[in-house]
């Protein structure tokens, strides 16, 4: 934290409340959108678990209001492919070159996010062992910190609904977020400072997911997936250009 300007500790305050407001009314982007932008000024590995904390802590802070809703047959089978495919991902956040790694993660957030942004939806259900792939490519995803893009598709292209699919999602990410921190640790990518981060930012995070949650019962939410969506190919592009 020593290495924070004025400057920069206000765009990544003001990031985090946007994220935050993005999560409390969808769901999901949180570490999407951070992912991005923290990359913009900081490593990957340093910014990455921090994010994944702030995730923790996300969850946990939503879950007690819409677990009822929560589809667990689903994620039984994802989450089985996420325990196998996030030691790879982690292996992958600290072997592969910053640069490297920054453009990887923002051509992943890209890729399938315009996936989304295009409205594409499988013709059938998924197999539980299709279910079970998506959530080995959403574990590799997770243990580099672009947490989101394959679950976000699976749950939009359900017919389970949108209270549904929201509080399956946040469900999940509390699940793959406590797994890949183990592995974090395992790497030594935990330190004080990251504990310091994460808490510093705790009051934009959470003030950004009670708007939020306000939002949510109110907004037209398919509109204003679109936007989110939109923003995340955006920041994704700007940080395509940057690794670049």
């Amino acid at each position: 934290m020593s290495g924070f300007t004025p400057l920069l500790f206000a765009y990544v305050f003001t990031a985090v409340f946007l994220a935050g407001i993005v999560r409390g009314a969808t769901g999901f982007g949180f570490s999407m959108i951070m992912i991005v932008l923290l990359t913009l000024f900081f490593p990957p590995a340093q910014v990455a678990p921090v994010i994944l904390f702030w995730e923790v802590l996300a969850s946990i802070g939503h879950l007690p209001f819409v677990y009822k809703q929560v589809h667990w047959k689903s994620l039984r089978w994802l989450a089985l492919g996420v325990a196998l495919g996030t030691p790879f991902g982690v292996y992958c956040l600290v072997s592969i070159p910053v640069d490297a790694m920054r453009l990887i993660i923002n051509a992943v957030v890209l890729i399938l996010t315009s996936m989304l942004y295009c409205g594409l939806r499988p013709k059938n259900a998924p197999t539980p062992p299709q279910t079970t792939g998506v959530g080995l490519l959403a574990g590799v995803i997770n243990g580099a910190s672009a947490n989101g893009p394959p679950i976000i598709l699976f749950f939009l292209s359900s017919p389970l609904g949108a209270a549904v699919g929201r509080a399956s999602l946040i469900a999940f990410f509390l699940f793959t977020d406590v797994w890949a921190s183990l592995f974090y640790w395992q790497q030594g990518l935990i330190s004080l400072d990251t504990i310091i981060f994460t808490l510093v930012f705790m009051v934009p995070m959470f003030g950004g997911m009670w708007f939020g949650n306000r939002w949510f019962s109110t907004v037209d939410e398919a509109r204003f997936r679109k936007v989110v969506l939109a923003l995340l190919m955006i920041i994704s592009v700007v940080g395509l250009v940057k690794a670049l």
